[in-house]
């Protein structure tokens, strides 16, 4: 069975993106869930990484990824782009071990908003980046008008999303 590592890209604690990823894990089975707010990092730095190297909480979290076959990520959109959160811990992460931290990694992204375009936007520029890092994106999908669809425990309410959403997780 494939190991699947799931986060959002998100550091609120009431990250709609979070319940998307909560959302998923009901849709297929062997899902791990992590908190990425839990493998933050200063600002990315050059001078940072030459007088201290990678930060810790990146490193374990490198380690951690390389222990699965694929990761589900769900990204919030900040004014059409991935957050700066996400982006800082990326950015961190393409400065560990050869670069290429998602190597031979089958990648689904996902977005959600409270709008009708899900966060695409952002989809869109995480999409022509994450092949860089040696990953093969078997999907997207943008769930928008996220309150209206997504229950209080965390489940899709309409059965178009569960099978839009599941057919891409089958890829992985």
């Amino acid at each position: 069975m494939k190991k699947i590592l799931a986060f959002s890209g998100s550091n609120s604690s009431t990250s709609i993106n979070q319940k998307l990823i909560l959302a998923t894990t009901q849709l297929i089975d062997g899902i791990d869930v992590i908190d990425l707010r839990d493998y933050d990092a200063p600002i990315y730095s050059s001078d940072i990484e030459k007088a201290s190297g990678i930060p810790t909480n990146i490193q374990k979290l490198y380690d951690l990824i390389q222990g699965y076959d694929s990761v589900i990520l769900s990204s919030p959109e900040h004014n059409g782009l991935p957050p700066a959160f996400l982006k800082n811990i990326l950015d961190w992460l393409s400065r560990t071990d050869g670069q290429k931290f998602l190597q031979d990694k089958k990648v689904a992204l996902l977005s959600t908003s409270p709008g009708k375009n899900g966060g695409a936007s952002s989809l869109g520029k995480l999409s022509a980046v994450i092949p860089y890092w040696g990953a093969t994106i078997v999907g997207t999908y943008s769930l928008g008008s996220f309150f209206d669809k997504v229950d209080e425990d965390n489940h899709l309410k309409f059965e178009e999303d569960k099978t839009a959403l599941k057919a891409i997780l089958d890829l992985l």
